[in-house]
């Protein structure tokens, strides 16, 4: 009899051996099903078929990696989408100034005993148009080098105060040209450490722009604060203003909220791209607030000590 239970133990520990290996088996097969589909996906993306996306179901770690690897070519693709558009309007905008200076040199060629003043009036545009082209590259090179993962800034400790009166000072003919009135507002002292020829460049572009898409007789307004962390520049303007499916788009490279009007005004589209460029580059940020026909404001905020490689 205790034979009989012996060996009866031993049947039931072969049957649950025997169940646990086709378990195993079983396991093991459908679970090599979707890494083999995760894998051919992976070659097939290796292999230029970007496209293509990882189901997300199956077991969690799965459906995890999924995810991710899904995520990463979604970034990857809006990256190239990006970059294909901003490659398609370097060429739109440095093709238009040559465009222009062709067809006014065409319509020298063919005409006979052009007037001295005609002749004059035509290479005045020409020299125009050179001239934007110039300052299209000009910004291009600007934001190239900011983009680089060796740009530097040369940080030194500047008195704001003097600073914004001194680019205030230097962009009041313009104001004056459309009789409007610029007024400079400073709460306390303020000194920082900052790159100054970024941030002139930052404060000047502002400024222009809301003198710029300005009314006639109307105003800006420029006022710098600070605390124990931060200063605060904030440019206000009673200008046009910015409609607000465009607000969230303007500082996109050459992304223009009137292109007519932005040509006339000789703006390249990549003023208010290098302005935030340069000051995420001092750690810090850039809000706007608009309403058409009414004006906008542009409000920043910089750390005063600068810190490398702040987190």
């Amino acid at each position: 009899m205790f034979h009989d239970v012996n060996s009866q133990n031993n049947n039931i520990k072969l049957v649950i051996i025997t169940i646990c290996l086709a378990l195993l088996i079983v396991g093991i097969y459908f679970l090599n099903r979707p890494v083999k589909r995760v894998l051919d996906i992976v070659s097939n993306v290796s292999a230029g078929h970007t496209d293509e996306r990882i189901p997300v179901r199956s077991y969690t770690e799965i459906r995890e990696i999924a995810d991710d690897f899904n995520n990463i070519m979604d970034r990857a693709n809006e990256t190239d989408q990006s970059r294909a558009e901003f490659v398609s309007n370097v060429s739109h905008e440095l093709k238009t100034p040559i465009t222009s200076i062709k067809v006014l040199a065409e319509s020298l060629n063919t005409q006979e005993n052009v007037p001295i003043e005609v002749y004059q009036e035509f290479m005045q545009d020409i020299v125009s148009e050179i001239d934007r082209e110039s300052k299209i590259i000009e910004d291009l090179l600007t934001l190239v080098r900011m983009d680089k993962s060796v740009a530097t800034l040369n940080i030194i400790s500047v008195n704001m105060n003097d600073l914004l009166e001194m680019t205030l000072k230097r962009v009041k003919p313009l104001a004056q040209k459309k009789n409007i009135e610029l007024l400079f507002e400073s709460f306390r002292p303020v000194v920082a450490q900052i790159d100054e020829v970024k941030m002139t460049q930052v404060i000047s572009n502002l400024v222009e722009n809301s003198i710029k898409y300005n009314v006639e007789d109307g105003w800006v307004h420029v006022s710098l604060n600070a605390d124990y962390q931060y200063f605060y520049i904030r440019v206000e303007d009673s200008g046009i203003g910015i409609p607000e499916e465009s607000i969230n788009k303007i500082f996109e490279r050459f992304y223009r909220v009137d292109k007519a009007r932005s040509r006339e005004t000789g703006g390249t589209g990549l003023g208010l791209a290098i302005v935030r460029n340069i000051i995420l580059m001092h750690h810090g940020t850039i809000k706007v607030h608009s309403e058409e026909n009414i004006g906008t404001t542009f409000t920043m905020r910089i750390p005063l000590n600068y810190v490398e490689n702040q987190q």
